[in-house]
């Protein structure tokens, strides 16, 4: 079968012969028990093709198929990242509700006293703990408001971004940070309704910043920065120990000052006598 053939309507044939220099004769290619053979009668046709050949109609269905599964794997890649996000949303929306309802749980009414001081705008000072311990006025200066102060100019940008932070435990935490739109850094506070209430979270922890200073398990006391704090009481003990420190490091830097200028004094380069 050396020349096979295929016609109009996609007949695979052999090629017997010509008729006339239109028409040629050819045979059906059947296939059977998986071997191709010519079987039939010869019959007569008017073209013949290399390969099968395809109608428009036929092409068109061919092509429209492939549009189809394409969009149809599009569509499915679709519907289940849709599927995946849907359910990485419920998921959130469920942990998120799980986290509020058991902070509604935990909560203690103090701690929503305070919030709601904080919403009705009750705040008059503002304590701040940590190795810059201090006390300040809501108001003032370094209070709710972003000041550009660059080259003096004093200009309000904004409110400062405050946020509050609510936890499964039922506490809350709240964060003021340095600029109004939340970027730099930013830092815990405890807002009061009055300098003897911040007076006296500031006294509690320093007290307990000082019992760790003594107990030897923190080297570093922020003195200087206790001290600005109007109506602060600093342990004696904590004072002494720290002036000793201090006076101890006072004389070593002068011992390694004598010891250096005595190197130097020794190394000097002697003067000739004229």
């Amino acid at each position: 079968m050396s020349d096979i053939k295929y016609t109009d309507d996609g007949k695979k044939v052999l090629v017997v012969g010509k008729l006339n220099a239109q028409q040629t004769i050819v045979q059906e290619i059947f296939v059977s028990a998986g071997q191709e053979i010519p079987s039939g009668e010869n019959f007569v046709v008017k073209s013949l093709h290399d390969a099968p050949a395809e109608s428009w109609k036929e092409k068109n269905l061919r092509e429209l198929e492939a549009r189809y599964e394409t969009s149809r794997k599009k569509w499915e890649s679709e519907i289940d990242q849709q599927g995946r996000r849907l359910s990485m949303i419920k998921e959130k929306a469920k942990l998120h509700a799980d986290a509020l309802f058991k902070f509604v749980d935990k909560a203690d009414s103090k701690s929503m006293q305070l919030l709601k001081k904080v919403m009705s705008g009750q705040i008059t000072h503002i304590f701040v703990s940590g190795y810059s311990p201090e006390i300040y006025e809501w108001e003032g200066g370094k209070g709710a408001y972003d000041v550009d102060n660059f080259h003096d100019r004093g200009r309000i940008e904004g409110i400062k971004l405050m946020s509050i932070y609510g936890y499964s435990d039922g506490d809350l935490e709240y964060r003021l940070h340095q600029y109004r739109d939340g970027r730099g850094g930013s830092e815990q506070i405890w807002p009061t309704c009055s300098y003897e209430e911040a007076l006296k979270l500031a006294q509690a922890e320093c007290d307990e910043q000082a019992s760790v200073y003594l107990n030897e398990k923190n080297r570093s006391f922020s003195l200087d920065k206790w001290q600005k704090i109007e109506g602060i009481v600093i342990p004696a003990g904590v004072i002494e120990k720290y002036e000793a420190l201090a006076d101890a490091q006072r004389l070593q830097r002068i011992e390694n000052l004598k010891k250096e200028l005595a190197g130097l004094e020794a190394n000097a380069p002697k003067k000739s006598k004229p």
